[in-house]
């Protein structure tokens, strides 16, 4: 009789491998620190691009630079944070903004994710992606991608993705729309967030976002 096949899962159902709670604050410091280590070879890159974004904030009221909450905002991110008031919670725990200062010194006081929130509503997006692709750039002449590449290619991929609907018009013009006849027979509008996406996908299975384009109903997309 064939033997079955193992699991090839990197989940398995044993219980947890940490005894203590010094254990695993060891092990998450040092997951911490790994990704830290790689983002901190590209932050001199990051910092020098942030610095020439605009601060439209009032001067006398600044207690953070913009390049540090930027940082800060990008970090959020890379620990896959899902909303600000976890970020405030969790990346402002002693253990883990210690790691953060150990790793980045120019984070001397972490700002406030509501604070991140106010300059992003304020700065202008193509600034941000501007930055990601001088990035990108940068990794594609260090050769980062070789390994990865198809017949020597860069494959990319374009898709469109909903991101959001609700029903009713609205005054948002930037909003798409959409009609559907109800079971009475009449009609019933629908507003929705369409984004077009610029993804690299590489045959290891590693996707990395490289453009995005919001819809816009004003703009006739």
């Amino acid at each position: 009789m064939a033997e079955p096949p193992k699991n090839s899962s990197p989940y398995t159902n044993s219980l947890c491998q940490w005894k203590t709670t010094e254990e695993e604050q060891e092990a998450r410091e040092e997951a911490v620190s790994a990704q830290l280590g790689l983002l901190r070879n590209t932050l001199p890159v990051l910092l020098r691009r942030f610095s020439e974004i605009k601060d439209l904030r009032n001067p006398r009221k600044i207690k953070h630079k913009l390049t540090i909450i930027l940082i800060y905002g990008l970090l959020s991110f890379v620990f896959q944070k899902a909303s600000r008031r976890e970020a405030n919670r969790e990346m402002d725990l002693p253990t883990f903004k210690k790691t953060l200062q150990q790793m980045f010194p120019e984070l001397e006081n972490l700002p406030h994710f509501d604070t991140l929130n106010r300059i992003l509503e304020k700065i202008d997006p193509n600034e941000i992606e501007k930055t990601h692709l001088h990035l990108f750039k940068q990794f594609i002449r260090n050769k980062k991608f070789k390994r990865f590449l198809i017949n020597n290619c860069y494959p990319l991929a374009v898709d469109g993705t909903q991101k959001f609907t609700r029903d009713g018009q609205w005054r948002d013009i930037e909003w798409l729309e959409r009609r559907h006849k109800t079971a009475d027979g009449d009609e019933r509008i629908q507003q929705y967030v369409y984004i077009l996406e610029a993804n690299l996908v590489f045959h290891n299975g590693l996707t990395i976002p490289l453009m995005s384009e919001f819809l816009s109903y004003g703009e006739g997309d």
